[in-house]
């Protein structure tokens, strides 16, 4: 449903329950275990590729309407109230400081600092430029993680929901939330 109202979210993360977090936690750890990285690459890949699918389709008033959708496992209350445009520059930021993170852990170089949630929120005046950005992207993590080798070697990095996470975690996690926010982005348009 369509609604212009601003909802009040809560603060970035407030809105995904201890459990939930867990098991999202769960998925990740088993990805980055059973999954080849490969297969990851394609499944994160895919999955962009579907979100940007559905920008390309709508016309640019679609694309920066904002929409409250209800909260499906993975999306933060905080995150609910946006626009496919904020969405697909979401995942710019997310996969862009995670692209920036990989090389690092692979290497064994410890990172200081912590990874901060707010950080990664879009701004309502996101526009058709998030298309190009997130398919150019894709192409650069896509490249940069077939470069490396043995994303379970290395040193860790802790996230602030899952905890420590080895960059094949990192990876799986980018995969996962890809796949968040392409259903976020399906089920904004299927709204307008």
């Amino acid at each position: 449903m369509t609604d212009t109202r601003t909802p009040r979210p809560g603060p970035a993360g407030a809105g995904i329950p201890w459990p939930e977090r867990m098991l999202i936690g769960s998925g990740i750890r088993s990805a980055a275990r059973f999954l080849p990285k490969d297969r990851l690459t394609r499944m994160f890949r895919s999955e962009a590729e579907q979100a940007i699918e559905v920008a390309r389709g709508l016309s640019v008033d679609e694309g920066r309407q904002r929409v409250l959708v209800e909260r499906f496992i993975g999306i933060e209350e905080s995150s609910r109230h946006w626009s496919v445009y904020m969405a697909l520059e979401h995942l710019v930021i997310v996969n862009s400081a995670i692209a920036a993170i990989l090389p690092q852990l692979y290497s064994g170089r410890v990172i200081t600092g912590e990874v901060g949630i707010e950080d990664a929120e879009p701004v309502p005046e996101a526009g058709p430029e998030q298309i190009d950005d997130l398919e150019n992207l894709v192409e650069r993590y896509t490249d940069l993680v077939d470069k490396l080798g043995n994303l379970r070697a290395g040193t860790t990095l802790e996230h602030p929901w899952f905890g420590t996470l080895s960059a094949a975690h990192w990876h799986a996690l980018a995969t996962i939330h890809n796949s968040t926010h392409r259903r976020q982005v399906e089920r904004i348009r299927q709204a307008l």
